[in-house]
């Protein structure tokens, strides 16, 4: 199982003198999102409106938004459904407006919220998470010289041998590791799987 998320991005546009910023953020949890909505309105307490959505876990089912008193359905759906739409998990996309005098009805309003979301996560760079089995495991050092360079390892501590965690993702296995060994590598399998940055 696998989820994408973002690190922190900003954009900013007007349409018809009404200034809209864009904000996107990493978040890991509910707390955090009201959090960071709540600083965005002490921040920009001018400000006419801040529509936000979240998804705050990996697999999407643990999420809210908000229209802020814009029109129902043109401002805190939009950015959902532009998050939903970059199949993103554990992020917040806030959208601060300032009211120009124009107003641009609920097509304009729904238009302008998409944008907004849309820009905020093009600026951000995405990282990707797989659930991993993760193993730690022990060795010689001169068996671990067969498999320093192997994508997974990580967490190594020399001592009188080498201690190591390897991650691999849910359904692979360690066999490889064992045989470049001959046997030598000792290791016991955590018992909970957790999520772990994929880095080619």
């Amino acid at each position: 199982m696998r989820y994408v998320t973002i690190n922190d991005g900003y954009a900013e546009f007007v349409i018809s003198r009404s200034r809209f910023m864009s904000f996107a953020y990493h978040v890991e949890s509910e707390e955090e999102v009201m959090q960071k909505v709540k600083m965005l309105k002490k921040t920009y307490f001018d400000a006419t409106h801040v529509c936000y959505a979240a998804i705050w876990d990996e697999l999407g089912n643990m999420s809210r938004f908000s229209d802020d008193g814009e029109p129902s359905g043109t401002a805190g759906a939009p950015i959902m459904d532009v998050i939903k739409g970059a199949n993103l998990k554990k992020c917040l996309v806030a959208v601060v407006r300032y009211f120009g005098g124009v107003k641009l009805g609920t097509g304009g309003l729904t238009r302008a919220y998409s944008q907004g979301a849309s820009d905020a996560i093009a600026s951000c760079k995405r990282t990707e998470y797989a659930l991993c089995d993760v193993y730690e495991c022990n060795l010689d050092f001169a068996s671990f010289k067969r498999i320093s360079s192997t994508k997974g390892i990580d967490n190594i501590s020399y001592c009188q041998d080498v201690t190591f965690t390897y991650s691999v993702e849910v359904g692979g296995d360690i066999t490889h590791l064992i045989d470049k060994t001959n046997g030598k590598l000792r290791f016991v399998k955590q018992e909970l799987p957790c999520y772990k940055e994929i880095i080619d």
